[in-house]
């Protein structure tokens, strides 16, 4: 009988270890894939201020050819402008709340 009960305690004892096994290196592809998405994170928050950036470039060169252009397209590019100047004006009321 005894036979028998250390033949069970050394089965559950490989099977425990295994299973401390499996869960490390589980333990360690976490830590990667963590790590890994951290990375994308910040590429993502840096192609997102890259966007912006190239989006207010955009609207500068937009507006660079407008006041170039005729009456029309100067009052459009005032309205711009205007618009631009209550965005930030809007910015700035939020900053100081």
């Amino acid at each position: 009988m005894t036979n028998r009960y250390e033949e069970l305690i050394s089965k559950f004892e490989i099977k425990l270890r295994k299973l401390i096994a499996e869960y490390q290196s589980l333990q360690v592809q976490s830590d990667s894939l963590k790590a890994e998405l951290a990375h994308k994170n910040e590429s993502l928050i840096e192609a997102h201020g890259t966007i912006l950036e190239l989006r207010k470039q955009n609207d500068h060169l937009l507006m660079a050819n407008q006041i170039s252009g005729n009456k029309e397209e100067r009052a459009e590019a005032k309205k711009q402008i205007d618009r631009m100047v209550r965005e930030i004006d809007q910015c700035l009321a939020l900053l100081n709340e």
